[in-house]
């Protein structure tokens, strides 16, 4: 049986029978990894605290014919903030749901992984109930990973003709920007009349919306945004990431529930 080490982060884990647990990881070496270990509920388990949700551990694994074995596990950083915060934890089951849902097994990226290990670092040491950061945290994870993915908005040209667009024709007079989900970006004046669906995305937000995809997360996270305008750009980058990676969120609908 083929052994391999794998340096990763623990996304989803479950009870398998009594004693064993299965563990869904995000490695750097491999992508996702589906494991098992055994004999990690028992008491004097080898396992005890390694394994735990969002652990950052150094494993060797045995391949298996179903499932990989967790042959050992080392703990390289614990982010013990993230589960004491009920939003906080939110967040990250979002983010995780992100990963387990558009990454593959033995397909790895690093620029994923760090991508990953930074916005859990950055969820664990954010003040205790700090919704406000939170959300910004999970508005730079999303927009990084469309960008990641190759699926960044067009913001300076038309998303139906492709025509390069001047400032005043992305824009109406006011600053606003007109954007089409299912398009991927601004419509130009000449598209604009042929189809349905478009958003006006008002000045502040619609700047706020451009710099995301090029600011670093210490800069969102010091960006002065108002409460209003952190839900819409939340429910428009959530939306846009639904339609165009086609997968469903979980998580979304309940970060959404327990906001109300």
């Amino acid at each position: 049986m083929a052994t391999y080490k794998a340096k990763s982060i623990v996304l989803k884990s479950y009870r398998l029978g009594e004693v064993d647990k299965i563990v869904k990881l995000f490695s750097m070496e491999y992508g996702i990894i589906s494991a098992v270990a055994k004999g990690a509920y028992n008491f004097k388990s080898r396992f005890s605290g390694r394994l735990e949700l969002y652990n950052i551990i150094d494993c060797e694994m045995s391949e298996g014919k179903n499932l990989d074995i967790v042959s050992q596990a080392e703990i390289i950083e614990v982010f013990k903030n993230i589960s004491s915060d009920f939003f906080k934890f939110g967040i990250s089951q979002a983010v995780g749901e992100i990963i387990l849902k558009t990454q593959s097994e033995r397909s790895p990226s690093t620029s994923i992984f760090r991508l990953l290990y930074v916005t859990l670092k950055e969820i664990n040491k954010c003040n205790p109930e700090d919704n406000a950061t939170l959300k910004k945290i999970l508005l730079f994870f999303i927009a990084r990973i469309l960008k990641i993915m190759g699926y960044v908005p067009l913001f300076d040209s038309c998303s139906i003709c492709g025509r390069k667009l001047h400032d005043k024709e992305i824009r109406n007079d006011t600053g606003n920007l007109i954007f089409s989900i299912v398009y991927g970006g601004t419509i130009c004046k000449k598209c604009r009349g042929n189809i349905g669906g478009l958003l006006l995305i008002e000045k502040e937000c619609a700047e706020m919306l451009v710099s995301l995809f090029s600011l670093k997360i210490e800069d969102v996270v010091d960006l002065d945004v108002s409460d209003k305008n952190m839900g819409k750009l939340i429910s428009l980058l959530e939306k846009y990431f639904l339609y165009h990676i086609d997968i469903n969120i979980e998580s979304f609908n309940y970060l959404e529930k327990i906001e109300k």
